[in-house]
């Protein structure tokens, strides 16, 4: 069965030039490429990103008319999301990275949560909060506060709790844990962002192709603005 959406086209801008997006994070694999000419193709896939990924790749960029080493860049999602997925990604780039393949393409990455925000901040007109599970009673966060979005974070399921304003999560991202509070569930479509003129604020530089991690610090000492008046940056 084929769970491929049809291709969607746009013309963002010059910038986007034969770039390569790659998001596997969520259940739902998107690979999105910007043509020679700056127009966006997007495939989706339901199935497991560790057995799709790289023929949906292939199969994106033959449909565009772009070989592999024609790449101008590509961008990646470093996470938070699901391991397999994220780490599937990573190596294929390395691997291309090593038979020198992309020895003149340019390597980003960007977080699911700042392209989650970006979803959320076009239904949302107020500040917010949303989550992923990151297991053991902790949540990948992020927060806008007065129009400003944040930095991703790691916090306590008890922040969580604490935290007044309306919190949402993603779909189809790896879950385990019942919260107490409702959250409001919104999809993740990632090329609704990536059509989006601009977005390529929230690439970052990323050569050596790493993945996000939060994990290997405390919990952000963060407190919601209910309990305090301090800074969520803190």
């Amino acid at each position: 069965m084929d769970h491929r959406d049809s291709l969607l086209t746009m013309e963002p801008g010059p910038e986007t030039n034969r770039l390569l997006l790659i998001d596997s994070a969520s259940q739902r694999l998107c690979v999105s490429a910007f043509d020679a000419t700056s127009s966006l193709a997007t495939t989706v896939n339901l199935e497991d990103a560790s057995t799709v990924l790289f023929s949906s790749i292939s199969d994106l960029l033959s449909e565009i008319d772009l070989p592999l080493d024609e790449l101008r860049a590509i961008a990646y999602c470093a996470g938070p999301g699901s391991m397999l997925g994220l780490r599937t990604a990573a190596m294929g780039i390395r691997a291309w990275q090593t038979t020198g393949i992309l020895e003149k393409v340019s390597i980003y990455s960007f977080t699911s949560l700042k392209v989650g925000a970006e979803l959320v901040s076009s239904q949302e007109g107020g500040d917010f909060l949303l989550v992923t599970d990151a297991r053991r009673n902790s949540w990948n966060a992020i927060e806008r506060k007065s129009g400003e979005i944040g930095e991703v974070k790691l916090i306590s399921n008890e922040s969580l709790e604490a935290y007044s304003g309306r919190i949402y999560t993603l779909t189809n991202f790896p879950s385990w844990a019942q919260p107490a509070k409702p959250f409001t569930q919104l999809p993740y479509l990632p090329e609704n962002v990536f059509r989006e003129p601009g977005f390529t604020r929230l690439l970052n530089p990323a050569p050596d192709v790493e993945l996000l991690s939060l994990r290997s610090s405390e919990f952000a000492k963060w407190i919601p603005k209910a309990r305090t008046s301090d800074n969520l940056s803190r």
